[in-house]
């Protein structure tokens, strides 16, 4: 009996400490970890996913030191073939005791160091392009062109990225294991948000109010996490981005209609957001995912 009791209290106290626990890490969310900077959603992914920052940022709030534990790399300098597996060690900064372990590979064959995307005119001459893996896009006046693939041609110059993206893989494999937080990362982006604000249900998004007539822009965003959405939209959703968009923006059609919504239309009123502080409109560590995209998000691939 006296064991069972002991055991009880034990479980009680372990409990307390969780949800002490879970209520600063929502916090931490919620107050230093910025979205689109330390985890976000990846094109063409339905769930969040842990950027290297954001793992740097956990390591510090549950005080671990970051080790290089172990490095393996294959070389052949005849085919330009690399390989890069690290193993990134956690050591809790006040016990030195070793928390978690994460193994993160990269190589050169995978797709988006391999290959490359052209143009049709940027073809090699003599090349037959009806031999070559290719995708459509359509321009905004309905025109149709077209990509090719090409094998990279240089591989040598990919060998320090790869080596790169196998540390940043092997850090946040680390770290989910170390804070227990893959559960996080594999919730649904509603799920997530519930998680952040303490929610026990995912919060339901406001209905934007009714777009005013206008003449509209004719542009829609093709970057970013308003990507396919109209000027207009985003106007009525997010004022803020427009105003970013008119400092940073990198095509001026973009940036001149974004200042024209500004100008003639007053801003709308938006909703509370929960106690979640918003980013400030000339805050520049923003992004823009374009054509470059995965230059910016170098690592956040898994």
């Amino acid at each position: 009996m006296e064991n069972d009791q002991d055991n009880i209290q034990g479980m009680s106290s372990r409990l307390a400490a969780m949800k002490n626990k879970l209520d600063i890490v929502q916090q931490f969310f919620r107050d230093v970890m910025v979205p689109d900077v330390d985890y976000g959603i990846i094109p063409g992914t339905p769930k969040p996913t842990l950027y290297k920052s954001g793992a740097e940022k956990l390591c510090e709030l549950y005080g671990f030191t970051i080790e290089i534990a172990n490095k393996r790399e294959e070389r052949d300098y005849k085919t330009g073939f690399y390989l890069a597996e690290v193993t990134v060690r956690l050591r809790h900064r006040a016990t030195g005791q070793v928390v978690a372990e994460g193994v993160g590979e990269a190589n050169v064959y995978e797709a988006k160091y391999r290959w490359r995307w052209v143009g049709e005119r940027d073809l090699p001459r003599g090349i037959d392009k009806e031999n070559l893996l290719s995708k459509e896009f359509s321009s905004r006046d309905g025109g149709k062109w077209s990509k090719y693939r090409l094998e990279n041609a240089d591989l040598f110059d990919q060998w320090n990225t790869v080596l790169k993206m196998a540390k940043k893989r092997s850090l946040v494999d680390a770290t989910l294991s170390a804070t227990r937080s893959s559960g996080i990362f594999s919730q649904s982006e509603d799920d997530f948000e519930a998680y952040i604000m303490g929610e026990d249900e995912p919060a339901t998004k406001p209905t934007p109010p009714p777009r005013k007539p206008g003449k509209p822009s004719g542009i829609t965003i093709n970057f970013g996490k308003y990507k396919g959405q109209t000027l207009e939209d985003i106007h009525e959703e997010d004022p803020s981005y427009l105003e970013w968009l008119v400092k940073n923006a990198k095509d001026e059609r973009v940036r001149v209609a974004a200042n024209k919504l500004l100008t003639d239309s007053p801003r709308p009123e938006r909703p509370a957001s929960n106690g979640r502080p918003e980013r400030a409109a000339d805050d520049d560590t923003n992004p823009l995912v374009d054509d470059d995209m995965w230059a910016a998000l170098e690592m956040e691939d898994e």
